[in-house]
């Protein structure tokens, strides 16, 4: 009995889960109720250089930046190589109210010369580095409209237009996660409130997914753990 009943349990918080997805996907764009504080990148060189970038090229010359905007960070930044000519790209989508919507947020890609290379409307995290490449460049993975799209680069570009991109559904996957998740020492220890996190890391791998959880005896704080279910590792995060 008690090995059906834990099957059931686990079962059940799948299910809850799944539909969690959806919800968080749809009502938490702008990221407000995550500690933005642990996606941070230490790297200071990189952080001037995408501080550069947006003072540069994105905001208006007469518009002061905030430091931060009720508690979130007024953009997010992450690099990587997706042409594989040994320089990162960096990716920054803003978080302010000048350029978001409850639809989304602004986000663009910057070539390590700052050349802009492409510009997306109303899209949220995830964004992630797919499996798959085209004309030598990654697929990058987005959200917007409740879903995950895969942006291919066509005819010298990224594709800009979301309604023109392939669909991605990586849910199956998601389930995966789940159970390495529950299954891990960090949350069978006293563990609670399992639920995805989409504000992960910008350009994290198509496999990684984030999570945070409660403990019982800590209630009142989050704990992340970042799970990659082709490596079917569990880490605590940061």
């Amino acid at each position: 009995m008690i090995k059906y009943g834990a099957l059931y349990l686990l079962f059940a918080v799948v299910l809850v889960v799944v539909v969690m997805t959806a919800d968080r996907m749809r009502n938490n764009h702008l990221l407000k109720e995550t500690k933005d504080s642990i996606y941070l990148d230490n790297d200071k060189e990189r952080a001037t250089f995408a501080a550069e970038i947006v003072r540069k090229y994105i905001v208006k010359p007469d518009q002061v930046l905030p430091t931060a905007e009720k508690g979130l960070l007024p953009y997010h930044y992450g690099y990587a190589d997706l042409n594989n000519d040994g320089s990162d790209e960096v990716f920054i989508i803003m978080q302010t109210n000048d350029f978001c919507t409850s639809k989304g947020c602004q986000g663009y890609l910057f070539s390590h010369t700052q050349k802009k290379l492409a510009h997306w409307k109303s899209i949220y995290r995830p964004i992630l580095i797919a499996d798959e490449s085209h004309n030598g460049w990654r697929d990058i993975l987005m959200a917007a409209d409740n879903k995950m799209y895969r942006i291919e680069y066509v005819a010298g570009a990224y594709q800009t237009d979301l309604t023109k991109a392939t669909e991605f559904n990586n849910r199956q996957q998601a389930l995966i996660a789940v159970g390495l998740a529950l299954d891990s020492k960090y949350y069978r220890n006293g563990g609670s409130n399992l639920a995805l996190n989409y504000s992960q890391p910008i350009f994290d791998c198509q496999q990684c997914f984030l999570f945070s959880f409660n403990r019982y005896d800590e209630s009142e704080n989050d704990f992340y753990l970042t799970v990659n279910t082709k490596d079917k590792t569990v880490a605590t995060y940061p």
